[in-house]
């Protein structure tokens, strides 16, 4: 017992154990804590204490293996994984919040919905009448609902009365907004292909899924802009399917952080899908890409870098500033003054939210730029 409680401290301080209690570096984003300052007022306070306790258990060497070891034997003995992941049937793990959406937990009522489409349509129709901008409002892939039949089945899937999603695609019709609705497309194609939308131990949509949403965005925007003989595609000829996942296709089973991996699953890769134009000017435009984590797909794969024009941005939850040319913008702030300009210099912006996230759609965009123009129109009246 006592060897037991002297292990980390062996770990830590000594040679003794270097090369065992060894483990992969813990998954997930763990905010850094530095080591605490000691002074009278926060040994007083408390703060001291606390503080030190967290760097502390931040830094034991011991921790990446004792915090696997210790999710394996709840995995493996309780069944239980971290609190905010559903174990479906046969392996497949869901994060909860898709599932509450799905039951139409987080909705957030047609009048809402009804107010926020009349904005976009103001919004829509004067940086089209004004700029020549379009917006496409595009949904990505939503895992519990394109995997319905994986979920537990304690949970209530037939009384459900509204959803965001389903309302915003009624009034999106309604309003003839451009919509590109993957969530629907990827449910239609589900029984006539043998590759995976969205993995078993993934969150988004599949890089497979992604990428073949992508180049569907590109062909939307060639015939929007009447560019569809001058805009360039992927290639998707060669398709790789492996049990190795690549980036973030098992992304919640590298996030629950067990000491042993989970069952393999089987993916689908496009491989050299990135094509260099060859003795042709191609239509490349301008296109800020506003929305959710499920834009990375799109971006941390070079698609916009390949066949987008140099002003292309993308924008994160409308928050974070990514560009092409990694100027002193990316991964600024956005600011409030550089929202409309951003907005006007573009050919076309995408919002690409899952239905998950359809109850703050925009993340602001709607809301802030329909009050930008408004202020401007005011502007140019008084003067």
């Amino acid at each position: 017992m006592l060897f037991l409680i002297f292990i980390p401290f062996l770990r830590q301080h000594t040679n003794i154990l270097q090369n065992k209690f060894v483990a992969d570096d813990l998954r997930g984003y763990f905010p850094p804590v530095d080591s605490a300052h000691l002074s009278l007022q926060n040994w007083m306070d408390g703060k001291y204490q606390n503080q030190q306790e967290e760097f502390l258990k931040r830094d034991l060497k011991i921790r990446p293996y004792a915090v696997r070891v210790n999710n394996q034997l709840h995995y493996d003995l309780l069944g239980e994984t971290r609190s905010t992941i559903v174990e479906g049937k046969d392996d497949y793990l869901f994060e909860a919040m898709y599932i509450r959406s799905l039951q139409g937990l987080d909705f957030i009522g047609t009048k809402k919905i009804e107010e926020q489409v009349e904005k976009l349509k103001v919004v829509s129709d004067f940086l089209k009448k004004e700029n020549d901008v379009d917006i496409i409002i595009t949904i990505a892939l939503d895992k519990a609902r394109f995997l319905k039949e994986k979920l537990p089945e304690q949970y209530d899937l037939e009384n459900v009365d509204s959803t965001n999603y389903e309302t915003y695609l009624h009034y999106f019709e309604k309003n003839n907004f451009h919509v590109l609705d993957f969530n629907q497309y990827f449910l239609d194609q589900k029984e006539n292909t043998e590759h995976t939308f969205a993995t078993k131990q993934g969150v988004h949509w599949s890089l497979y899924g992604g990428l073949l949403a992508a180049d569907s965005i590109q062909s939307y925007i060639g015939k929007l802009k009447g560019k569809e003989n001058e805009i360039n595609h992927l290639n998707k000829s060669e398709i790789t399917k492996t049990t190795e996942a690549r980036k973030e296709d098992d992304d919640i089973g590298q996030s629950i952080n067990m000491y042993y991996p989970l069952e393999a699953d089987t993916f689908s890769y496009f491989e050299n899908y990135l094509v260099q134009p060859k003795n042709q000017k191609p239509y490349k435009p301008n296109v800020a890409l506003v929305g959710d984590s499920f834009c990375w797909t799109i971006w941390g794969q070079d698609i916009p870098h390949y066949y987008w024009g140099d002003s292309s941005l993308f924008l994160y939850y409308y928050r974070e500033i990514y560009d092409l040319k990694w100027t002193e913008l990316n991964g600024t702030r956005l600011m409030d003054e550089q929202k409309l300009p951003f907005a006007k210099k573009q050919d076309v912006i995408v919002l690409l939210y899952t239905p998950m996230n359809m109850n703050d759609l925009g993340s602001g965009f709607i809301d802030e730029t329909y009050d930008l123009i408004f202020s401007e129109k005011e502007n140019k009246d008084d003067n």
